[in-house]
């Protein structure tokens, strides 16, 4: 720099959160300009204490060298939405997006609704920036050199793109981004994943379009010419922009082109409720969403879920939309498959150490629950729910329960049974080369139980509350069925509040068998307890529908002979180090 005239400071200013924008400033000379690339918001100073916003500024901001000596730094600002600028004449519009839970596919009287659209319950835990339109033409010959179009022109969302090229955008822009400085820390642009871009193009709705209507008609409906080009009002693409946009901001979620996700395509969503979904392992398609210009109403809906061969998929109503999301931590959560249509989630339970028993002034507390410090050295798998009558006969060929319902715990199964049911998945699991080596399916140790039940809680209840009664209890109808609110009868898993690490109806519904045999355990520390090496009685914990409120407490305990079964008898399945 041959002029003094600005000086440049570049601050890292305090108050910003983990979903705030890492403030980034960077600079160069072109004759008598200074050119100022930033993200967050740009402050200026003439003695570097006092600032004050550039409010009409856009990066890249440019200012006339002097000799006057500007300072200037860059802010961060919460949950904003951003313009990238990929070249000097090019931007990348990108619209913030709060983190939330939301209904992922479509109920089932939705016109136009396909069988792969089961709802479920998703959350999503961290936001994440999502482009205001879909990728232009400008856009993607910017980063990467070509245009692959059809019809050729900047304005018009790029097409027959294919999977690979579109994280090779992506990669390419990523380098650009951490070169120039302005990745912000533990973000990478990618594709939206399946769950990011449904909960995007709804913004809140829960209708076939994200404009809060349904349809009309499964192949023209005017609905969708409000918010979308497809069918029957385009013969191609169009100028992105120029429809209706969603209540977050974001254009032609709806037609268009169609718009690949990060994730692996699956014919079925999970029915239970999921944390940050990256959809399958392995699978050959990628999906698609959003439907396109050549394409009928009911494949622009919300949940509208397609897919396409990653590398050799290029059409002309296929585009993609670019997420600056946050890198991806694998998750330890597993799904095992039972059959074609079961499968049974695991959650993971990380080793620790805590208080196990209760406190000498909980109320309903028994004499048997002498409180004692206990580590686990060693994580597990935990079932996210009681075993589900589908589960048990998915594996076993048979049902016991006295109630019928796929997905009602099962019930009336001895400790016995719930053990042939661990061994024989053990073995279905060996053979399909899906065990964790050291690790076996078993039920859980006592300890294990109520460490996992807990979650980190002291309380006579998971959600951090006590009693206030030891029969009816409201703190108890939050968490599980029980005497008061259960009408006597069994109720599908999963239907009250989990616990902090995801795991339902460990309060009620059925009473749950552990693998130990019973005993008045003592007050010392212990490491990994298994509980003795005989006895008569095995311990089952966590209370059944017909119990009050005080014997479904997180420390209650009791045992019962191995080959005893009731009305109110069932278990959760763990996958545990082999002992």
């Amino acid at each position: 720099m041959n002029k003094s005239a600005c000086i440049l400071s570049v601050l890292s200013l305090a108050g910003m959160t983990a979903q705030a924008i890492p403030p980034s400033l960077g600079y160069k000379v072109s004759g008598n300009e200074l050119i100022i690339t930033y993200t967050g918001t740009l402050l200026r100073s003439s003695d570097a204490v006092n600032w004050t916003e550039v409010a009409w500024a856009s990066s890249p901001y440019k200012v006339a060298l002097s000799d006057k000596k500007l300072f200037f730094c860059a802010k961060g600002t919460k949950n904003e939405n951003m313009s990238i600028p990929l070249s000097y004449i090019v931007d990348l519009d990108l619209i913030w997006i709060e983190p939330g839970t939301f209904m992922m596919g479509s109920p089932k009287g939705e016109l136009g609704r396909l069988a792969n659209e089961e709802l479920h319950q998703v959350t999503l835990t961290q936001g994440y920036w999502l482009g205001k339109y879909e990728v232009t033409q400008e856009q993607y010959e910017t980063i990467m050199g070509t245009n692959p179009s059809d019809i050729k022109e900047d304005v018009l969302p790029v097409d027959s793109v294919s999977w690979n090229e579109a994280m090779e955008f992506c990669a390419k822009l990523n380098a650009q981004e951490k070169a120039a400085g302005r990745l912000p820390e533990g973000y990478e642009y990618s594709l939206p994943t399946e769950s990011q871009w449904e909960y995007a193009c709804r913004a809140g709705t829960t209708t076939a379009l994200n404009s809060g209507k349904n349809l009309s008609d499964e192949l023209r409906s005017p609905e969708v010419d409000e918010v979308g080009w497809y069918w029957y009002n385009c013969d191609e693409t169009h100028r992105v922009g120029q429809k209706q946009p969603n209540a977050w901001g974001l254009y032609d979620m709806h037609g268009n082109v169609e718009e690949w996700c990060l994730d692996r395509y699956d014919d079925h969503y999970p029915t239970y409720p999921v944390k940050d979904p990256t959809g399958p392992d392995t699978g050959q398609h990628r999906v698609l969403r959003s439907g396109g210009w050549n394409r009928t109403a009911h494949d622009c809906r919300s949940a509208n879920r397609r897919h396409g061969n990653p590398e050799t998929t290029h059409i002309v109503s296929v585009g993609f939309r670019v997420a600056l999301a946050p890198i991806p931590v694998p998750s330890k959560d597993i799904a095992i498959r039972l059959s074609t249509l079961v499968e049974m989630p695991m959650i993971w339970i990380e080793p620790g150490t805590f208080t196990m028993g209760s406190p000498k002034d909980e109320l309903g507390r028994y004499s048997n629950e002498t409180q004692r410090q206990v580590t686990l050295t060693r994580g597990y798998w935990l079932g996210m729910f009681e075993v589900t009558q589908a589960q048990y006969e998915a594996v076993m060929g048979n049902n016991p329960s006295h109630i019928k319902g796929s997905n009602l715990p099962v019930s009336r199964v001895d400790w016995n049974d719930a053990m042939k049911f661990c061994e024989k998945l053990t073995a279905n699991e060996k053979a399909a080369g899906r065990l964790p080596e050291g690790y076996k399916y078993t039920l859980p140790t006592e300890a294990q139980w109520e460490y996992a039940c807990r979650a980190g809680t002291t309380t006579a209840l998971n959600s951090g509350k006590n009693l206030t009664s030891t029969a009816k209890c409201s703190n108890m109808d939050e968490v599980g069925w029980y005497e008061f609110n259960s009408e006597e009868t069994l109720h599908a898993v999963g239907l009250k509040k989990p616990n902090d690490w995801r795991l339902y109806d460990m309060h009620g519904n059925v009473y749950e068998w552990c693998l130990d045999w019973y005993e008045d355990f003592p007050a010392t520390p212990v490491t990994d307890p298994m509980g003795p090496a005989t006895g008569t009685k095995r311990v089952f914990r966590g209370g059944c529908y017909y119990f009050s409120g005080r014997d479904c407490r997180s420390g209650l305990r009791y045992g019962d002979y191995p080959t005893d079964e009731y009305w109110g008898s069932g278990f959760r399945v763990a996958l545990a180090p082999v002992q």
